[in-house]
């Protein structure tokens, strides 16, 4: 099968599967109801991530050539556990334990796959911990920046298409890439403003483990670094962790749902769904561009990569407190 080929089935399975989900999600009431702390105003249904995930481990099955490695076997069930944990909490509700502890095996079912690159040094605890870790968060990120219209198909549509250009010719990365880029357009198609369904925690999830290995697989294709392959997902994670430590530092319950991202102070704030998530794209664009022509910069790729990132933040955060305060004096 060609890779152009299987790149175009990955969009039409997807698209098919994201409708048939989002058949049983209203039969089965899965929606999710508009309230003070969403971004939209009419009941949506949840749960086409699981189109997305099934999608993409169709095409990566059918298309790969190669008979599949321990670690390749390891990743795909931590997809598909916690895509099942996803689905579970889309259906009425998991226990928050349980769900940390399913996010926690994925995370450990990843390290054969690290063991490949040859990055378990010496201090293996501490290399183990790192990226058990970084699959935890990656999961928990996903889930958090998926709160408007298109901004999460369109970031795995550009990492996709990103790994694959950057991959070994028909390597596992590269096929692996063009089935996440289809896939995600394949959801796009249902998901962008106004939006017929949401991803769901089965979608987010498991789309974080996969950027997970991904990433992984890029960094044993090309002997790159960790912030290269996983450059264009840089405002992704910036706008996650500054939310983050500023809902800490005002002492708010992080299990309560909120709306005070950069990117949902921007949709609600007038511009629009569609904008904002064009704008997190062409920005995680510029960060893939950069990484590509400087692979091997490292710490100082990364420093120039959030340096203007981190200017673009605090301007649109200053912007928005401008216009709330404008908006305040004239009323």
């Amino acid at each position: 099968m060609s890779l152009a080929f299987a790149f175009g089935l990955a969009i039409v399975l997807s698209a098919l599967l994201v409708f048939l989900v989002r058949r049983h999600a209203v039969l089965r009431g899965m929606l999710d109801q508009p309230n003070a702390r969403s971004s939209h105003s009419v009941a949506t249904p949840r749960g086409g991530g699981l189109g997305v995930v099934l999608a993409f481990l169709i095409m990566v099955a059918l298309t790969i050539r190669a008979s599949f490695g321990l670690e390749e076997v390891c990743a795909i069930v931590a997809v598909l556990l916690v895509a099942a944990i996803g689905w579970v909490d889309d259906h009425g509700g998991a226990p928050v334990r349980a769900k940390l502890a399913v996010h926690l095996i994925a995370g450990a079912l990843i390290l054969p796959l690290v063991s490949t690159l040859q990055l378990m040094g010496p201090p293996f605890l501490a290399c183990a911990a790192w990226w058990v870790f970084w699959t935890v968060a990656a999961i928990n990120v996903v889930n958090f920046m998926d709160g408007i219209d298109g901004i999460i198909g369109l970031q795995t549509l550009i990492f996709g298409f990103y790994v694959a250009l950057i991959g070994k010719s028909h390597s596992t990365a590269q096929v692996a890439g063009l089935a996440l880029a289809g896939a995600s357009i394949g959801f796009l198609f249902w998901n962008w403003t106004p939006s017929r369904i949401f991803l769901g925690d089965v979608g987010s999830g498991a789309l974080g483990v996969i950027i997970v290995v991904l990433g992984l697989l890029l960094m044993r294709d090309g002997k790159i670094g960790l912030v290269v392959a996983f450059a264009p997902l840089v405002p992704l994670f910036l706008d996650a962790t500054l939310t983050l430590v500023a809902r800490v530092r005002r002492r708010e319950r992080l299990s309560e749902a909120h709306r005070t991202h950069l990117y949902q102070r921007l949709a609600n704030g007038g511009l629009g769904h569609a904008r904002v998530a064009i704008g997190f794209g062409a920005c995680s664009v510029c960060c893939a561009l950069a990484a590509a022509r400087f692979p091997s910069a490292g710490i100082l790729l990364l420093m120039g990569l959030l340096t203007p990132c981190l200017i673009a933040w605090v301007v649109f955060n200053s912007w928005l407190v401008g216009s709330t305060i404008s908006g305040a004096s004239s009323s």
